[in-house]
């Protein structure tokens, strides 16, 4: 006899069980639903093995679900019929018609599967033919065939500068900082062990935000509102331009869906684990028609990043002041106090232009050597240590003490804020901005608010090494007459080719988007939310894409709704009332997002494949990381429309409005004690009792800084 228990485990080809979500899940869903959760299941057995009994059950079950088949199931039927021996008979051998016919269907599919797994050439084309002969489709909950738009990238062609920069209106580093740009590793500001300097002084004591002129620096010029920006989008003829700011956040996404991003691939990714904010929420954008362009008709968007669940914190608003102190000399710096009479001169913002297939893409460009390869330019990146960080929704940092004083260490080391950067995504969302940029790296300046520590030049090949490397596809030998054999810059090359193979994905699937919008609310601006996520059972990622249409004074609201409470450092608010108005604001943006959700939510997955060789093949590796440069390199994707409601799109953003309050102090700051315990196993006090250890060592250090050695080259 067939068992007829529901199956609650597929055994996967390591031998381990993958649970089924729809059959453990308790909570009521259709028959449709459950039918289509078994389909699915089955649809992908190229990633299991599955026993003939197990698969047999799983087609009751599937049946059970679906109802009686139109040729009539004997044994579904049979349970409401008084049972003769006659109909017990045929029951029987029915049954063992039906057990014979399926095994040798789960024998010739594993077959065909297995030899898949060995020579790499299996597509899940093959088990959806097999599925299709029983009647498995994909769509059976809507009963019908749901679009999908499919295409081959190879991200050949360049990404092209499309304007002539002015060196000369690009700032350039003081205080002799500019010695970091050509010696790796970490300077430290001070050697700890002789307090002797290495950079000028006048670096060890920070300006406070409140001394601090904001007004003499240039603003933020949001991309919706970038006119200049707007009309070279039209002279070049792209549909789409957007800023570094804006686009990083899609394009980590992207790095997950690519990479099929696995921390428990070693060899893959090598580095600390992305935790935190970087791996829990979506990229939020807000897609904006700008009018048409005149030469080729097509309607101009602007792709800018959400900003609806934002506020200002003291260390974003520090980052501007800093960067002014490290690329101003000492002097003129002091043009830019709250008390100088003297107004320092305008810094206008100098950008760079570059193009890629349909986006126009604008930078900032923070600095500029003309030692440097390529056009001299560099990110400046000021980096406050861990101690701020996870305490940075505090108006009151300035009083943090922590330090950092060594190399290596889990505290109170560089090496700790190195992994940190890492493990936050910070350092690949830099990675991403100077290349978006066409920079050569990042110069990263550690502090905490009060003091600089060190300094440090990251190039761009550095950051690629870190998260494009692949160790396993390291060549066992090298053939010395053949640079391209060597995997020095192999990782760059990945890199490269894989932010333009996303710029290809991303730019059809707004296109798909736009369309789609077009025929059921007309051209309308919208909201963007992307998430790779991967599927319980399934070894490949893929990418939740949800779009819902918003009116031109929804975006306005949007985007103006941090200004309508009082959250920012700036506000004289006590801490209770600081978190009560990021409590209304998260609770108001919830209700927003709820509300403008029941437009509709326009819901899509894109999965993903690489090809290699001249046939295009795919491999059995989840990671698709070529052997060399010239190996031929594509990547296959496919969009696909599918009905969902707004549950998950709303959960995505409830994420970030959480962020709101996560790290905001309810009550006053205690100071930390000067006797007694900390307990350890809190991160809070953890970091308070190195803030108060911070301020001993610098009591400590006083009589050596007094004297102020500064290290000059003996003659």
């Amino acid at each position: 006899m067939l068992n007829r228990r529901p199956l609650v485990s597929l055994r996967n080809c390591g031998g381990s069980w993958t649970p089924l979500r729809a059959i453990r899940c308790k909570v009521t869903a259709s028959k449709h639903e459950k039918a289509e959760d078994l389909s699915d299941a089955l649809r992908h057995t190229s990633k299991l093995r599955v026993t003939n009994k197990e698969f047999a059950t799983l087609v009751a079950d599937l049946d059970n679900f679906k109802g009686p088949s139109k040729s009539g199931d004997v044994a579904a039927s049979s349970q409401n019929t008084k049972a003769t021996p006659k109909h017990k008979s045929y029951k029987r051998s029915s049954l063992r018609q039906r057990d014979t016919q399926e095994t040798s269907l789960r024998r010739k599919t594993n077959e065909r599967l297995l030899k898949g797994f060995s020579d790499g050439k299996h597509t899940d084309r093959e088990a959806d033919d097999t599925h299709e002969r029983l009647g498995w489709t994909a769509d059976r909950k809507s009963g019908a065939k749901q679009k999908s738009v499919r295409g081959i990238t190879a991200g050949n062609s360049p990404v092209v500068q499309s304007n002539t920069l002015d060196n000369s209106t690009i700032p350039r580093l003081q205080h002799n900082l500019d010695r970091a740009l050509f010696s790796p590793g970490v300077h430290f500001l001070q050697d700890p062990r002789t307090r002797v300097y290495n950079f000028t002084p006048y670096l060890k004591s920070i300006i406070k935000h409140t001394d601090f002129n904001f007004e003499a620096i240039g603003s933020f010029v949001n991309v919706s509102k970038d006119a200049t920006l707007l009309q070279a989008a039209n002279e070049h003829g792209k549909q789409f331009y957007s800023s570094t700011s804006s686009m990083t956040s899609a394009l980590i996404q992207f790095y997950y869906l690519l990479n099929n991003y696995d921390p428990a691939s070693s060899d893959r990714f090598p580095f600390p684990k992305f935790t935190g904010a970087s791996a829990r929420l979506p990229a939020s954008l807000i897609i904006q028609p700008k009018g048409k362009n005149h030469e080729n008709g097509q309607t101009v968007y602007a792709v800018e990043s959400d900003k609806s669940a934002d506020t200002e914190i003291l260390l974003s608003a520090m980052g501007h002041c800093l960067e002014a102190l490290l690329t101003t000399e000492e002097k003129q710096f002091e043009q830019y106090k709250v008390s100088s009479p003297e107004t320092p001169p305008p810094t206008p913002n100098t950008y760079n232009y570059a193009t890629y297939g349909d986006f126009l893409m604008r930078s900032q460009l923070d600095c500029y050597d003309e030692r440097l390869p390529g056009n001299g330019t560099f990110d400046l990146k000021t980096r406050a240590v861990c101690a701020i960080r996870y305490d940075s929704g505090n108006p009151h940092l300035e009083n943090n003490q922590y330090q950092i004083w060594k190399l290596n260490g889990q505290f109170e080391s560089f090496e700790r804020e190195y992994n940190d950067l890492i493990r936050t995504g910070a350092l690949l969302k830099y990675g991403f901005q100077a290349r978006i940029g066409q920079m050569d790296g990042i110069y990263v300046a550690y502090h905490n608010i009060n003091s600089f520590f060190g300094f440090q030049y990251i190039p761009l090949d550095e950051i690629d090494r870190v998260f494009y490397s692949y160790d396993k596809g390291a060549p066992k030998s090298i053939n010395v007459k053949k640079l391209e054999d060597l995997h020095d810059d192999l990782p760059s090359f990945v890199a490269d080719t894989q932010f333009k193979m996303s710029l290809d994905v991303w730019t059809n699937m707004l296109k798909t988007i736009i369309d789609d919008l077009k025929a059921e609310h007309g051209e309308t601006a919208f909201r963007l939310v992307l998430k790779t996520m991967r599927r319980v059972g399934y070894s490949r990622h893929r990418m939740h894409v949800m779009a819902v249409p918003l009116s031109s004074e929804q975006v306005s609201t949007l985007q103006a709704f941090p200004k309508s409470f009082k959250t920012s450092f700036r506000e004289d608010i006590d801490p209770q009332e600081r978190f009560a108005n990021l409590q209304d604001h998260s609770s108001k943006l919830d209700a927003f997002n709820e509300d403008t959700a029941k437009a509709g939510v326009l819901s899509y997955y894109v999965y993903v494949e690489n090809l290699f060789g001249s046939n295009k093949s795919s491999i059995k590796d989840p990671h698709g990381y070529p052997r060399h440069k010239s190996q031929p390199w594509s990547l296959s994707y496919t969009i696909k429309r599918v009905e969902r409601g707004s549950g998950r799109y709303l959960e995505l953003l409830r994420e970030a409005t959480k962020l709101l309050t996560n790290n905001e102090p309810q009550h006053a700051p205690e100071p930390p004690e000067e006797e007694g315990e900390i307990n350890i196993e809190d991160p809070a006090d953890l970091m308070k009792a190195y803030s108060a250890i911070g301020a001993a060592r610098a009591t400590r250090w006083e009589p050596k800084d007094e004297a102020r050695v500064v290290y000059k080259p003996k003659q």
